[in-house]
């Protein structure tokens, strides 16, 4: 019987170690997979393309940028717009529904969400590091983020739609 106690308190104690060692894991998994988020990489478009299953299109933008144009299959046209040095500086989106905001705003996402919470309709965010204007109403959603600091010579902000 004391033997029994033994090798149940042994698994009880390795259960936290198992669960450390999945999080590990899955923590390492989620670090290598790169989206073509906000300040993201141009390698990253296409499989953003093949996650959404978004059929994608490209046009230089003044020759000094290229707009990549992703056409998902829930209506939404998100455009990511990369500079010459393969940055991803702005994206912007249109459609009947909201896009995944996480995948495309990366590490600003927590900004977005945080503007959410204390805004009642749409979003206007405006730092010189970070512009995030999203709005709209149930099947009819517009909006852009791009990084002002980023942006191009020859490029303006209106250029991001």
């Amino acid at each position: 019987m004391a033997r029994l106690r033994i090798t149940l308190i042994d698994l009880k104690s390795l259960q936290p170690l198992r669960w450390l060692q999945v999080g590990v894991l899955v923590t390492l998994f989620c670090a290598s997979v790169v989206h073509a988020e906000l300040a993201g990489d141009l390698a990253s478009v296409s499989r953003d393309a093949q996650a959404f299953g978004a059929t994608t299109s490209s046009q230089t933008l003044q020759g000094v940028a290229t707009v990549y144009t992703q056409s998902i299959p829930n209506g939404v046209t998100v455009r990511q717009y990369v500079d010459a040095a393969g940055l991803v500086f702005g994206v912007a989106w249109e459609g009947p529904v909201l896009p995944d905001f996480e995948r495309l705003l990366g590490a600003s996402f927590q900004t977005y969400m945080a503007a959410v919470r204390q805004q009642r309709r749409g979003v206007a965010i405006q730092t010189p590091e970070l512009v995030i204007e999203s709005g709209g109403m149930m099947r009819s959603f517009i909006g852009r983020a791009y990084l002002p600091s980023k942006l191009p010579v020859n490029l303006s902000a209106q250029d991001i739609r």
